[in-house]
Parts: C-alpha cells; structure tokens; sequence
C-alpha cells in the first residue's frame, strides 16, 4: 500500500482546498488505492495488509519519511557511496518507480544509509561529491549491481541500443524541474495537448484536475511549498503566528498574485553552489528531499510534513502524466503519455537526455540508435539533425573530459514516419493525404542525402512509428522502395505491439515485411504477438471478442496465404473451415463471392501506391504528386485492369462507400477456427518466414510489458522465444531497445539487467547461463546495428 504515497488523488484533491491531510486519512485513502487493483478480494484481506504495512508509522512525518525509506531499503542497497537496486528485487523496482519517480525514493534509502549532518559550506559541498553527484549526476535511474553485467559492460565499453525514440527520452526527476522552472511554458504546451481527447481522457482518468490551468497552479503552489519550506528547515523561520488551515489557504488561493512564474531558483541550489544551469538540476533537489526527511527526523511536526506531503503528491501527478503506469495496458494508454506536452520544453535541446541515457559513470552506451520524425521541408529536417548532433556532441566533449581514455559510443540515426488516424478520409483512396505526407518527407530525405551527405551522413535508417491501429503497413511501402532506390539501406518498422486479435498483430508483421519489401538485416519492432503466450491471450480476452469484419475477413485471407506454405498438418486441416468464413465475409463486405485465392491476390496488392494504380495511363499519373517511374513500372508489370477481379476488390476496399461494410463490428469466438495451440503454430510460422528472410526482432523488454498483454515480466514474450530456440524452433536473430526511456523510466542497461535478472531470480537459469543470453543477445545488436 505504501507505494501509493504519491498517487494518492483523494488527498491532493483536499490539500487543494486548503485542507491538510492526517496521517489516519490518508492511510485509509492508501487502502482504497490498493484496493482498486483488486476489486474482487474481500476488505479484510486489505486490512490486514493495512495493518502489516503501517506498523510504527502512525503520523505523517513517519509515513513519509519510514514509509518511503521502508521502499527504498526493500529495494536498494549501497556499494561504497553508490545506490543499486537489489537484482533479485529489480523487476519490481520497474513496477515501483511508475507510482514513485526514483529519486525521492533514493533520498530516503539515502538519509538513513548516508545521513549528513555537517551542514557548514564543506559539509554540504563534501557531501554533494561524495554522494550526490555519484548518484544522481545525469540520471535518477540506479542500476543493479551484477558481477557478469559489469564485466560483460567492462569488455565489451556500454551495450548496443537499437530501438530509442529521441523524443518522451527525458526522466520525470528531470522533467519536473523544468516544470517548476518555467511552468507558464509548461502550461501553453499542455493547453495544446488538450486539444486532443486523449490527453483529456488521460487527465481524467489519472487526476482530478481535469483541465491545464489547474495543472498550472499545482506547479506554482509546488514552488511556493519548497520556498516556504526551505524559510522553516534552512533558515529557522517560524510560521506558528498563523493557524495551519489560513497557511494552507493561503497557499492555494494568493497565486494570481505570484510574481515569480519567471524568476523561479530552487532555493536548495545555493546551498551545494550548483547553478541551475549546469545540466544537474536533480542535485538541489536530492539536497531538498533529504534535508526534509533530516528535518521530519529530528522535528515531526505534521505542519511541515503536510507541506511536504503536498509537494509530493503533485510530483506524483506529474510522474503518473509522464510514465506509462502499471495499470495503463496497451498502445492507446501509451500514447496519451507522448500527446499530453508535459515533456515539450524538457526536449527542446538533446544533451541532458543523451548524458542521461549513457549514465551517472558515462559507460552505458557504446552504438545508439536514435529515432527523430522528419519534417516536410529541408531546413526544419536541417535544423533538427543539427540540433541532434549538436548534443551528441556534447555528451562526446564531456566524456573526454571526464576520461580522456574512454571509447567514445557510436550514434546513428533512423528516420521514422508517423502513423496517423484518418480524419478527413478521401472517397477514392485510403490516406490519402498521409501517403501525400510520408512521400513529401521521404523526398525530403532523398534530397537531402543527395545535396548534403554531411549533414545526414549518419541518418541511416527507415521507420514507421505510432499506432497501427491508425494506419496499416500498406500505406508507407511507396515511400520505403522510394528511399530504399534513393541509397537508404536499412529499413525497419512497428509491427505487432497491440491489436484486437492475435492474429491482427501476426498479419501486421507479415505485411510490413512483404509490403515495404523488408530484406536480410532489415527489423521488425516489437513483434510480441509473435511471443506472447496464446493461451493466456485467448483467457485475458475472454470467449468472445469485437472486430471490425473487414479485419477478420484480412486475418482470414493471411491465414490462408500462412497456411498453404505451412508444414503443419493441424493447420492444414483448417483449410475447409477457412475458405468457407473468407467466402461469407467476402459477400458481406464486397457483395460478391469472390474465391480464396483472388482475395488474397487482391490483399497483396495494396502494397502497391493506390494513387497510380487507379490511374489509366502514364500522363494521368505524371499529374499526381506521387509519380515514381519505378513505382509506375511495377505497378504495370502486375498486368492489372478495370476488368480484372483483383482490380475490383482493391478498388472497392479504398471506395469510401464501402468502408461501412469493411468496418462493421461483429461479434466472434476469441479462438473462432483457431484455437489457442493452434495460434501457437501460427506464431512460430511467422517466427520461421522472418527466420529464412534473416529479418531481425527488436525487442523492448520494459516497454513491451506496459503495452503487451503482460501484467508484469514473468510473460515477457522473449522467455517463450528463447525455449522456441532450445527446442529447435527456426527462430529470427532479436536485438534490444529502450524504446521511450522516459516514458518507460528505464535506460539500456537497465533493460539488459531486467533479463538477466529476471531469468536468474526466477530460477530459469543459472548466472552464467544468463549472461550468456545477455551476450548473445548484444552480440546480435552489434551485428545488424544499422551503420
């Protein structure tokens, strides 16, 4: 219970009137958290929980300062002047520090195990190089401390990151000082993201605050909290003169007259001669945190504790906006976190996340992959390569600087495009007008490589990003064989994440191998439904599920291209059963019987640009602004005309007249034709097609147990990968990532350290088994690294 310290919704909307919180209150209120997990277990199961998990600590100043140490010391140890998480407890440190952003947690682990009393000018600056800047230089993520990993990281000079979005990179520890830094600019970003209904359901379902002004003036009064409390705990000033409740009213109803939204210093900053400016904000306010728990120490005074409390549930605000939570399954959740603005200004420049990424010891990193949305024009896509390298740059200096002997880590580049939903659909053509866009970006980087190779020299790869529940792989194949003409020789692509069946998620790998003509060394994102236990999938969902027909009727149609290539009998029995359902909804969605075999001609056609496709002869097709003469030659070379059946179905697929047929939601068995071991033969079908083709898997281990259907990683889809290989399962080579280590508050060393200490807390494997897997794994990165 006590990890909801911070998430607690019920006390912060009080302080926000005005009232302070009793310790009794809020100890209830943590119950009713933890009981929302699980509705169906009885109360007194919880409270006994209760009663075991606030033992001794009964006033406020206990259950922040014991009860935050008391999750600290459960997770943490120290190594000299250095914070490690336990290996044995790491995985659920990355559950925890979704409810706590790790650096208070730290400071309260740290008050007890490095307590500081000496607060002369020495004592502090002492105290800041001894402790401090070990610990929280670049970066509030400890690491566990792991005999095989260090040596592995000593040989080998960081691990490969191959899949680390540039943007949602920067840890809430981090973000949450430019919060109280600039909180007018903070807002305006965030009134911007509130235009979208995502974001608005994301505020809605994490807070009460329900709009930006009142995000806003949380911040101001999380400001005035930290200068009141540093008059009380530094400076000895007294506040008894006016009653608790006018104090806090105060607090909350005298901002419109808050002259500072401007000017705002953390007060702690002076005491360890740290400007602000100097890239480690979390320095002062680690200072902050401990002075406080210091201070609730020596004098419990529920006043000052209040204050703090308060402070701290608007960080847990922030961190619960910024952080994928617990709670938060699947791609939608996800992507509120990257619509909302709250990490806009943090992003505006690239060195702070590139010395976060590589770590407090600047030794995580040897080769980054880092992955940037182009722009529509030449100069914006200049500028932000510049702005890029520019930081890469820095963190390359300040390496030197620290070690002139050190190898310096790699960065390359990969250019993704963005999936988008369809707005304002055309009548003739499905997005049509992000196929305009992703081709005008592409042409852009064409241009680019060919005019200014100095400039993207190292932008060496192809992405396409977001959800795909907005946008199928189909739609960017044109741009990808346009650039892959154009000298760009890596391709990858999201595939496989999230989806409404299992079989959705398989089909979207296959197409954007197929359709985007991915080759050896190319890679797939993601790809859990090609892991992820059917059993378990078919049970989360229960036995029925909704799709939209025209789906059902593609999953269909792949599993019948799958299934007469597949050496599985149990498969090829489903044959009959198939070919009748792709019959049915082929008269439901296009009023006409077409056969199996047509259909699937059809399905694979869409990798072809629709926009020349329809067009009956080369002039016509010069007008549009999507003409390729390569592009017009293989479209051409398919022979197709008005007359033919394959015509037809792709013409009526993209009529915006028949969508309404296509996307009808119906009702069907979770395991409708295929049942949950037979999926399984599907997934390993899949897994033996990208084997042969040698196209790669990137993995996300964090990132994919938020978003998968995983309630936590002991059903990390890369464990049944790695049995597949021991049994003998043809099996495509798997990288790591990070994905968005902000987001996911997570860093590669970390993401190779939660495999490693999860196969061998659990018992799967012996220690030197798993850094064997741990190697391999690097290994493969090193390989099929796009260079």
């Amino acid at each position: 219970m006590l990890r909801h310290l911070l998430s607690d919704e019920e006390s912060l909307s009080w302080y926000g009137l005005g009232k302070p919180s009793r310790a009794d209150e809020v100890i209830r209120r943590l119950l009713l958290c933890e009981r929302l997990g699980n509705r169906k277990m009885p109360d007194h199961y919880y409270r006994l929980q209760q009663e075991n998990d606030f033992d001794e600590l009964k006033t406020l100043p206990d259950l922040l300062r014991k009860g935050l140490f008391r999750l600290g010391d459960q997770h943490l140890e120290m190594h000299n002047n250095r914070i490690h998480v336990q290996p044995n407890r790491l995985n659920e440190w990355q559950q925890l520090i979704t409810f706590i952003p790790p650096l208070v947690l730290q400071c309260a682990f740290l008050h007890i195990k490095r307590p500081f009393t000496d607060l002369s000018a020495p004592g502090l600056l002492a105290y800041k190089n001894d402790v401090l800047l070990p610990n929280f230089k670049y970066t509030a993520l400890p690491y566990p401390r792991v005999p095989q990993i260090e040596s592995y990281l000593a040989s080998n000079k960081g691990f490969h990151d191959l899949h680390m979005h540039l943007n949602g990179a920067t840890e809430t520890d981090m973000t949450w000082q430019d919060h109280l830094l600039v909180p007018k600019k903070i807002y305006e970003e965030m009134t911007q993201g509130f235009r979208n209904a995502k974001v608005k359901e994301q505020f809605e379902q994490e807070s009460r605050l329900l709009e930006p002004r009142k995000y806003f003036k949380h911040i101001l009064i999380a400001r005035k909290i930290k200068t009141i409390l540093y008059d009380i705990v530094i400076l000895g000033r007294n506040r008894s003169g006016s009653s608790v409740d006018a104090i806090f009213l105060a607090l909350v109803n005298d901002l419109e007259s808050d002259t500072t939204v401007a000017t705002y210093e953390n007060p702690f900053s002076g005491l360890i001669h740290e400007d602000p400016a100097s890239g480690k904000p979390m320095l002062a306010e680690a200072l902050f945190y401990i002075q406080m728990f210091n201070y609730m120490a020596t004098q419990p005074r529920d006043f000052v504790a209040a204050l703090f409390h308060f402070y701290l549930l608007i960080l847990g605000l922030c961190n619960r906006l910024l952080v994928q939570q617990v709670h938060q399954y699947g791609f939608e959740q996800f992507q509120k976190h990257t619509l909302n603005g709250l990490r806009e200004i943090s992003e505006k420049q690239y060195r702070n996340r590139f010395f976060q990424l590589h770590g407090n010891e600047l030794r995580n990193l040897c080769f980054l992959e880092g992955r940037f949305s182009p722009k529509e024009t030449e100069k914006e896509t200049l500028n932000l390569l510049t702005s890029i390298n520019s930081g890469w740059d820095k963190l390359k200096v300040g390496i030197q600087q620290s070690n002139a002997q050190v190898n310096l880590p790699e960065l390359s580049l990969t250019a993704h495009f963005i999936k988008k939903a369809e707005t304002d659909p055309d009548d003739f053509i499905r997005f049509l007008q992000l196929r305009f866009s992703v081709w005008k970006k592409a042409k852009v980087l064409a241009l680019l490589k060919k005019n200014n190779a100095k400039f993207v020299e190292n932008v060496v790869g192809i992405d396409a990003a977001s959800s795909e529940f907005d946008t199928p792989p189909e739609v960017f194949a044109p741009a990808f064989r346009l650039l892959r003409r154009k000298k760009f020789d890596h391709f990858t692509f999201h595939a496989g994440e999230d989806f409404f069946h299992l079989i959705s998620g398989m089909r979207a790998v296959f197409e954007a191998i197929e359709f985007n003509e991915l080759r050896t060394g190319d890679r797939i994102g993601h790809a859990t439904a090609l892991g992820l236990a059917t059993r378990q999938w078919c049970d989360a969902m229960g036995p029925k599920i909704l799709i939209r027909q025209g789906e059902w009727l593609d999953n269909l149609v792949f599993c019948y291209h799958l299934c007469l290539q597949s050496s599985h009998i149990a498969l090829k029995k489903r044959m009959p059963e198939l070919i009748n359902a792709i019959q049915h909804y082929s008269w439901e969605i296009y009023r006409h019987y077409y056969s199996s075999a047509v259909l699937e001609r059809a399905w694979l056609a869409r990798k072809l640009c629709p926009v020349l496709l329809f067009k009956d002869n080369v002039a016509d097709a010069r007008l549009t602004s999507v003409f390729d003469e390569d592009e017009w030659a293989q479209i051409r070379s398919e022979g197709f005309s008005p007359a033919d059946d394959v015509y037809q179905i792709l013409f009526h697929y993209h009529l915006k007249t028949n969508r309404a047929h296509f996307d009808k939601i119906i009702s069907i068995d979770t395991e409708e034709i295929f049942p949950s071991d037979e999926l399984e033969l599907v997934q390993k079908d899949m897994l033996a097609y990208m084997h042969r083709k040698e196209i790669v898997i990137e993995t996300l281990p964090t990132s994919n147990v938020r978003i998968g259907h995983h309630y936590d990683y002991a059903t990390y889809q890369l464990w049944n990968w790695l049995k597949w290989s021991d049994e003998g399962i043809p099996m495509p080579p798997v990288v790591v990532g990070t994905d968005d280590t902000g987001i996911f508050a997570t860093n590669i060393l970390n993401e190779f350290a939660n495999i490693y200490c999860y196969l061998t807390s659990s018992g799967k494997m012996s220690h030197n088994k798993a850094i064997e897997v741990v190697a391999k794994l690097d290994h493969n990165s090193s390989v099929y690294k796009f260079i």
